[in-house]
């Protein structure tokens, strides 16, 4: 992690906020290593003081312990949403309102497009409880996934109930094969196994 921080913190000082012109390469170095490593502390930090939270959170939600795949999966979800908020808090706030950061530049991770539609990837930002119905909806649809997946596919369909989009009914639905695209492609995004223990048994 540290050298992909220290990229982002090398160009987001260098290209966008800008460094002292009468410092020194010895200087500019100095001060780039103290960047980065204070930034990756405080990620580090952050991390460790919501993990107890976060495992938490899903046994609540879940009635279950997470198996291994489920904790690695959580945790860089978390990781993800530490580095964005600790990146943001300081590096990009510093930029000048007058410019803007590249893509590229900007993301640690693949990003959504439409960070609205994709708010179900952000506990942050989407409705904390997906609809009852809606978890017994992704049972359904994904009786043979993980129950993370399964999880995953409740908060999707939450986000796309409130912005009027038609939700798939039945695993016959022709409508599901883009849903679990669109619901595959976020978690890989965000680094979450796609398997893993917790599908249910089928009668």
């Amino acid at each position: 992690m540290s050298q992909q921080i220290r990229a982002i913190v090398e160009t987001t000082w260098r290209v966008h906020i800008g460094l002292p012109p009468e410092w020194t390469n010895e200087q500019i170095e100095r001060f780039l290593s103290t960047e980065t490593a204070t930034i990756d502390t405080e990620i580090q930090r952050r991390i460790a003081a919501n993990k107890p939270q976060t495992l938490a959170q899903w046994r609540a939600r879940t009635g279950l312990e997470p198996d291994y795949l489920t904790t690695v999966g959580l945790i860089n979800n978390l990781r993800n949403q530490v580095t964005e908020a600790v990146l943001t808090e300081a590096l990009y706030e510093k930029i000048p309102a007058s410019q803007d950061i590249p893509v590229e530049d900007a993301q640690v991770t693949e990003a959504p497009l439409d960070p609205s539609a994709e708010r179900w990837r952000n506990p942050a930002t989407r409705t904390s409880e997906p609809d009852p119905d809606l978890d017994d909806l992704a049972d359904r649809l994904l009786p043979n996934r993980s129950m993370l997946m399964r999880v995953m596919a409740a908060h999707l369909a939450q986000a796309m109930r409130e912005d009027g989009e038609p939700l798939p009914v039945d695993p016959s639905d022709p409508r599901l094969a883009s849903f679990i695209n669109r619901l595959e492609q976020g978690m890989r995004a965000d680094r979450l196994p796609l398997d893993g223990p917790g599908a249910r048994a089928v009668s």
